[in-house]
């Protein structure tokens, strides 16, 4: 083993082409475990080049056997990087596609694992046909067995996981760089709604259409800006000319960091409508930081940040009414919205503090690779 502060620490993740928060998380921890002595290289498998998922008909069965079996021509990718940077810490990130792979190469090599769970595809949901539930059952089993330890960036899925028999969990609790979202220029707040995140049926971005086109003639000076992409990009505006909202309603395809920071601090409202079980949300983080109120779905990890009446306000999952409401009512109670805005900068300071999350990863690091 290297010296602590000499640690090699190799960093998987897989590659889906859909930029997101765990692009941001793995280039983060590179950058901060870099400055704090750490040896970081990073491993990204391109799932497009390594899997035909996404080209077939049958996209989810190889999906699914692409996680559940072990994959020659990852494996051989991942032997090599062994070979050439040796590392003494595999931090993996996502867990949907070459997961017994990476486990697998791991083991056999002796090198201790460490995984942060990005999302809830381990766990079945309500509602899921049997087979899902058999195969995330097998899946989740060969992470419990092969993996040294878990991070969990929500205390809700820390939970879930110990009650599911996981006990090498620790909660780790996400960060944002806040300093990139300061500005020293002087921004007016316009009349805009944004939502920032993929173009996915699962993001909610039509149920926030929907509540947008019954109130849109109520706010008729004020616009909603979707920023991003993915699949459903297409169908988003088609239904926003369906709908005769084109006049109030503007699609952006992905856009630089610093663009977005503009958007946030010009804007006067960012909806979360996320219509499946998030594990956070870092765009609520950055938000706080650009100090723009926000509204989010109730589901899973949000309302760990998003502190209903607090930091921002709660809605039920896919229920337009409701966001409409909500919509309406934060932007007409300007004392409501003053006291959201501040709660929600002095929250992220808090409870959200970059050093301790990294102090208590760099100690992870350590205990497991003595």
């Amino acid at each position: 083993m290297h010296k602590a502060l000499n640690m090699r620490i190799l960093l998987y993740n897989d590659k889906t082409g859909v930029r997101g928060g765990t692009e941001t998380y793995v280039n983060s921890i590179k950058r901060e475990m870099e400055g704090r002595g750490f040896v970081v290289e990073r491993l990204t498998i391109d799932v497009r080049e390594f899997s035909v998922f996404g080209k077939s008909r049958f996209s989810q069965v190889h999906k699914f056997r692409d996680g559940l079996f072990f994959k020659r021509n990852v494996g051989e990718a991942i032997e090599r990087k062994l070979r050439e940077f040796q590392p003494d810490l595999i931090h993996i990130n996502n867990n949907a596609y070459f997961t017994t792979t990476i486990l697998k190469v791991a083991n056999r090599h002796k090198i201790p694992t460490v995984q942060t769970i990005h999302d809830y595809r381990l766990i079945p949901k309500d509602g899921e046909g049997v087979l899902a539930r058999f195969i995330k059952k097998v899946r989740l089993n060969i992470v419990k067995k092969n993996t040294t330890h878990f991070i969990a960036p929500s205390y809700k899925f820390e939970k879930i996981l110990r009650a599911r028999g996981v006990e090498n969990v620790t909660y780790i609790h996400h960060y944002i760089e806040v300093d990139k979202w300061k500005t020293t220029e002087q921004h007016m707040r316009q009349k805009r709604i944004l939502y920032i995140g993929r173009f996915e049926v699962v993001k909610g971005i039509f149920v926030l259409l929907n509540a947008w086109k019954k109130i849109a003639q109520d706010v008729a000076d004020y616009e909603l800006i979707f920023i991003g992409e993915g699949g459903e990009s297409e169908n988003l505006r088609a239904a926003i000319t369906k709908d005769n909202l084109q006049k109030q309603t503007i699609v952006l395809p992905f856009q630089p960091q610093e663009t977005i920071k503009k958007y946030l601090h010009e804007s006067e409202l960012i909806v979360v409508p996320s219509a499946y079980r998030e594990m956070f949300g870092l765009i609520g983080l950055e938000a706080f930081a650009c100090q723009i109120l926000v509204i989010a779905s109730d589901v899973a990890g949000i309302p760990e940040w998003c502190i209903h009446e607090k930091t921002g306000l709660l809605v039920e999952m896919e229920n337009a009414d409701e966001l409409a409401e909500a919509i309406q009512r934060i932007l007409t109670d300007k004392d409501l919205a003053k006291r959201l805005v501040q709660e929600g900068k002095t929250f992220l300071h808090e409870v959200h503090d970059k050093q301790k999350a990294l102090d208590v990863l760099e100690e992870l690091y350590k205990s497991l690779s003595t």
